[in-house]
């Protein structure tokens, strides 16, 4: 985890350097709307994003722009039997690169709109499923290449990639330092390790509000 957050240092200030007029750095809040894609079939589940971002000229309103985020995905589901309503949530928590090409179109000095794309990088932190029966939790499973640590009830770990890759894209608009903006990140990559029939991707449309220095 070091490396990711020297390897995305080294490269901030590297470029940085080259364009230290125009770079800007901004804060990042979000929320994201997650769902698993492929053979999965839960519902969206809502998880709070944070994270930096930096944003390089490029040439006349092209820029490029890396950024660092903590980003949870996952999905839930809920369902009856027999007069019992059970939920299953997936929680799958990611430290998240991504590498955008971004165009913005600059109304005024102090407007502007913008679109951007490019691949993504996440790696896992920490992850779980979980089963609450009529709201109490019944059983939690830890997701192994998310994590060493054994679950509580003893049961099997759940066997998924601890990488991620994508592409996301998405659009938004710069008010004088503040930034709002909607992306989604479509995963391209099958994370399921478990069960080879069962293909799982991320899918997370996410809404961003941030600050730039």
């Amino acid at each position: 985890m070091k490396k990711i957050f020297l390897m995305v240092a080294v490269m901030i200030a590297a470029v940085s350097a080259s364009f230290a007029q125009d770079f800007t750095f901004g804060a990042r809040v979000g929320m994201n709307v997650a769902n698993i894609g492929g053979d999965g079939d839960g519902d969206s589940k809502l998880g709070f994003k944070a994270g930096v971002a930096a944003c390089f000229p490029l040439a006349d309103n092209i820029y490029l722009e890396p950024g660092l985020y903590f980003s949870p995905k996952g999905s839930k589901k809920e369902y009856t039997i027999a007069n019992v309503t059970a939920k299953t949530f997936c929680n799958l928590n990611y430290i998240e690169v991504p590498i955008n090409a971004v165009y913005k179109f600059e109304v005024n000095s102090n407007f502007a709109v913008r679109g951007h794309m490019g691949p993504y990088f996440a790696f896992g932190l920490m992850g779980n499923t979980k089963t609450k029966i009529d709201g109490k939790v019944d059983k939690d499973t830890k997701v192994k290449n998310f994590s060493d640590g054994h679950n509580k009830a003893g049961y099997p770990h759940n066997d998924y990639s601890a990488f991620d890759f994508g592409l996301d894209f998405g659009a938004g608009i710069e008010f004088s330092v503040c930034y709002l903006g909607v992306q989604y990140d479509l995963g391209l990559i099958d994370f399921n390790r478990n069960r080879g029939d069962v293909k799982l991707r991320n899918g997370v449309f996410s809404v961003d509000f941030g600050i730039n220095f």
